[in-house]
């Protein structure tokens, strides 16, 4: 295993643009970091971009929405009737079911987008914030699809005494950068992913966990300055969606990139003609 390279060029990063043809080499979790946080560093005007397209107006009307749903209460002093009652905990039930189909449907679009630019800045090529969002609503429905089968069966996995649930969450771990890159339907995406993350089961865990500790500890400072604000709690967890969901999307790429490269002679031309073709 070589750790110490990059993307075809000495360490530490930037990789390659799309016209590198050196095999990339296998790397380590501090080189995927390292990594992810040089192509972040260099395209964090459009990565945050991208995000913040979808993130400002949705957390907005969440929190709109979240708020009218805590308000539909029964209170004997507003309530007539038992019919009233139950019918404001209708509507509070449906609000709430509206809000979490349209955050799952907008969050995989945003998923999408931002894994489409992740892997297209990883290569050396300008991030397109208009070209990866029609890229992503293109393929929307599959995506969505591939969320929902993939919560499925890890959510079956955590019934099962919950360990299965965390080894079956980390062998799909790559699915989606599979589908953006690749181009594979929604099952074949998954089985791309398990078979990627094969033999590399440790590996892959130690990143995806670390990658989560980061963003998570960024996230928590950031909401507890906000204290006990409604808006201003979702405001400031929505900022730190922005920040965070970028470098995520970067390490997922990055991830799988260096999974492909374990099992294959995988160059940053093969990556830019699997993006071309897709």
């Amino acid at each position: 295993m070589d750790d110490s390279g990059g993307f075809g060029a000495p360490p530490p990063p930037p990789p390659p643009g799309a016209g590198g043809g050196g095999s990339i080499p296998q790397r380590g979790l501090g080189d995927i970091l390292s990594v992810a946080f040089e192509v972040y560093k260099a395209n964090a005007a459009k990565l945050i971009q991208i995000v913040a397209i979808v993130v400002i107006p949705l957390t907005f009307i969440m929190a709109l929405l979240t708020q009218v749903a805590f308000k539909q209460h029964c209170d004997a002093a507003h309530v007539n009737s038992l019919y009233n009652c139950t019918a404001s905990f209708g509507r509070s039930l449906l609000i709430s079911a509206i809000t979490y189909f349209i955050a799952v449907a907008i969050q995989q679009l945003l998923i999408g987008a931002l894994t489409r630019g992740a892997a297209g800045a990883l290569i050396g090529r300008d991030v397109d914030v208009s070209a990866s969002y029609q890229y992503a609503f293109s393929r929307l429905g599959p995506l969505i699809g591939l969320a929902l089968l993939v919560a499925l069966v890890v959510g079956v996995g955590f019934i099962l005494l919950v360990i299965p649930g965390i080894i079956i969450l980390v062998f799909l771990a790559v699915s989606v950068p599979a589908f953006i890159i690749e181009g594979l339907g929604v099952t074949d995406s998954m089985s791309r992913s398990w078979k990627l993350v094969s033999g590399s089961w440790w590996h892959t865990l130690a990143v995806i966990l670390v990658a989560a500790i980061i963003a998570g500890v960024i996230n928590g400072i950031l909401t507890a300055i906000g204290g006990n604000s409604f808006f201003g709690a979702w405001i400031l967890s929505a900022i730190a969606q922005i920040i965070t969901a970028p470098f995520v999307a970067l390490v997922s790429v990055v991830l799988y990139v260096d999974l492909r490269a374990r099992h294959e002679s995988l160059t940053a031309s093969t990556l830019a003609a699997d993006l071309d073709r897709t």
